[in-house]
């Protein structure tokens, strides 16, 4: 920022009441006074000094490796951004690197190493913790990161509940109640109408009646009913209609249901990865650490399942350790950017050896939708220094070129890694996709056993019908006229047909 025009006012007047020794035993008058700007004061404040850099690995935004003579020398997008400010300010660094890589708070780990004084800065994405900004000072926000859950992918579709699945609970219920009092509703209409309209037209359908058209039309099974009042009808074709559109939603969303390879996450808040079912962990050190440490936001919850042994936080640089624990059936909870380079290492390796023919075999994990947590990443400096006021100069332009925004994802694609929804894809259906139907054949199966029982039941406690009925009287045949009779009720009936008359008496 430039000085004011008072304070140059006042540095122009010291220097010209400048008096030396030099100015007195000399004649020269070549002597100048010449006022710097603060960007040219800021280019010479760490020019020719040495700083002290701590840096932790976690590729490819920063991370050290040993070269020649034991040296560490930096990488990533960290040292990128370092590499600009040393060609500005003119500084060299001392570089090391923390193991484990722990954040720490004002006692131990990278942040205890600023407040011990034995780093000058901390040059990695570190999140920004709470109450730290009482013992260490952050730069410029880098990054905002997001926390989400990691796990395996679940079965397509749902599990147990195909044939309900095109509708939610509100939809089926609506639809029961309408079965329940359409067929009320149309025979009291037409009662109605058969007490106002003394015609020759009026109809009175039985309620039975009324209720069997609500459910044949529902099953497509027509009806012998033909009303002839213009009102019946009106009725009967209203839900008639109702029942035409009911269906072909119903088997649409059906076949949409049976065919898009669709997954529903067990997971969807923090609430339901502390319940007692699940074993989740993360990274020993980490946001999600210091987070349930320090009781910030609703991550306390997970407090009793640590006590409990179900929540572990271990180290998480070998990726084989988290795959491993995720074929156990383990939850992962980190940043969005870990794990979505571990989906996409993953995808790549079963899609490249493993399954180069089957994509949605190949996505074997699975994201969750909400995120848990959230955090800034920025670099750390100690609390009294200098450099952030120096620093955050150059990072914001990084950052608002979209600098490094591009290089965060430069190397993942610009497609959702394994996305929930796989899309379309040819599948034959599983017994559990025809559970429900299971269930309905053997209910009805059920039900009709137990009223055939009861039945037998009824029928063996009442006895029969007419226990003391009388014994018909014998049938005996007569001869009369030359025709065959019976005798009953004591009344004749001819055996031969009306037409043996005419061959008797011819």
């Amino acid at each position: 920022m430039a000085r004011s025009s008072l304070i140059n006012f006042l540095l122009i007047g010291l220097c010209s009441n400048y008096k030396s020794d030099y100015l007195k035993n000399t004649t020269e008058v070549d002597f100048s006074c010449k006022l710097k700007e603060s960007h040219e004061i800021d280019k010479d404040v760490l020019r020719g000094k040495t700083l002290n850099v701590l840096t932790l690995d976690a590729m490819p935004l920063n991370g050290a490796k040993i070269q020649a003579k034991n040296v560490y020398e930096g990488f990533g997008i960290t040292f990128e951004i370092l590499r600009t400010l040393q060609q500005k300010y003119g500084f060299t660094y001392n570089l090391t690197k923390l193991i484990p890589p722990v954040i720490g708070d004002s006692k131990n780990g990278a942040l205890g190493k600023l407040v011990s004084r034995e780093v000058d800065m901390v040059a990695a994405f570190l999140p920004i913790t709470r109450n730290s900004h009482e013992f260490v000072k952050w730069g410029i926000d880098l990054w905002h990161t997001s926390y989400f859950v990691l796990m395996q992918r679940p079965l397509d579709s749902s599990s147990n509940s195909g044939l309900l699945a095109p509708f939610d609970m509100h939809v089926w219920i609506l639809i029961l109640v309408s079965l329940i009092s359409v067929g009320p509703i149309m025979y009291w209409i037409m009662w109605l109408r058969v007490k106002l309209c003394q015609d020759d037209d009026a109809q009175l359908y039985s309620l039975s009646a009324c209720v069997w058209f609500v459910y044949g039309a529902l099953m497509k099974q027509g009806s012998t009913l033909n009303p002839m009042s213009d009102s019946t009808r009106m009725l009967f074709a209203t839900w008639w209609l109702f029942i035409l559109i009911l269906t072909a939603f119903y088997t649409a969303n059906l076949t949409a249901f049976l065919t898009l390879s669709l997954a529903k996450l067990p997971i969807n808040d923090i609430s339901d990865v502390a319940k007692s079912s699940n074993k989740w962990f993360s990274s020993d050190g980490g946001a999600i650490y210091y987070a349930v440490k320090d009781n910030d936001g609703d991550l306390n919850i997970l407090t009793k399942s640590i006590d409990n042994g179900r929540g572990l936080f271990v180290d998480v640089s070998r990726e084989a350790t988290v795959t491993s624990r995720l074929s156990d059936g383990w939850l992962y909870l980190d940043d969005w950017y870990t794990l979505t380079r571990l989906m996409f290492n993953d995808y790549k390796k079963k899609r490249l050896y493993d399954n180069p023919n089957m994509e949605s075999e190949s996505c074997t994990y699975v994201l969750t939708e909400k995120h848990v947590l959230e955090r800034p990443l920025a670099f750390a400096y100690q609390m009294d220094s200098v450099l952030p006021e120096l620093f955050d100069k150059v990072v914001r332009r990084f950052i608002e070129s979209g600098i490094i925004k591009h290089l965060i994802t430069l190397d993942l694609p610009d497609a959702v890694i394994c996305p929930l929804n796989l899309g379309s894809k040819d599948r034959r259906l599983r017994n559990s996709d025809l559970f429900t139907t299971y269930m309905v054949v053997m209910t009805g199966f059920v039900a009709g056993l137990s009223v055939f029982l009861g039945e037998i039941l009824w029928r063996l406690t009442r006895g029969p019908l007419i226990a003391d009925a009388l014994q018909p009287e014998l049938l005996t045949a007569m001869q009369q006229n030359g025709q065959n009779y019976f005798t009953i009720d004591k009344k004749f009936m001819p055996l031969r047909t009306p037409s043996s008359m005419i061959l008797h008496y011819g």
